[in-house]
């Protein structure tokens, strides 16, 4: 068996993270990093933008310099999979509209009520790799 490594272009990136339901953003709490499951949007010009209450993600990851993103896959038959990791800073989404608008598009609609807040990675990097294995 070989294994196969290929790097994702950007717009493959972007298709995957548009596509995926769930991802996982990683923030420092306390001087020591956590990683929190999140409900997100892709949006073309905000970038991942998620839901979160005003508690620990909301906090770490508006007063930390650093954010970082991740979705992963597994493609159809299990011989391949692939990862996706956006890195920035986090920022308000403050507009009611936009919020509006982001609330509606998401995959999955777990936890966030009208009251909870958006934020949205401003990306500094984004990468993405496929591995797959061949016979």
């Amino acid at each position: 068996m070989t294994t196969w490594l290929e790097h994702l272009s950007d717009d493959e990136c972007r298709e995957r993270l548009a596509s995926a339901a769930l991802g996982r953003i990683a923030v420092m709490v306390d001087g020591h990093p956590e990683i929190f499951p999140v409900n997100h949007v892709y949006d073309p010009t905000l970038g991942v933008a998620f839901p979160t209450n005003d508690r620990t993600k909301l906090h770490a990851a508006l007063e930390w310099p650093w954010i970082s993103f991740e979705v992963d896959g597994i493609e159809d038959g299990g011989e391949a999979g692939w990862s996706v990791l956006v890195v920035g800073h986090a920022l308000e989404v403050a507009d009611p509209a936009v919020c509006d608008d982001l609330r509606a598009r998401r995959h999955v609609r777990w936890g966030a009520a009208s009251d909870h807040r958006w934020l949205h990675i401003e990306a500094t990097k984004m990468t993405g790799r496929r591995i797959s294995y061949v016979l």
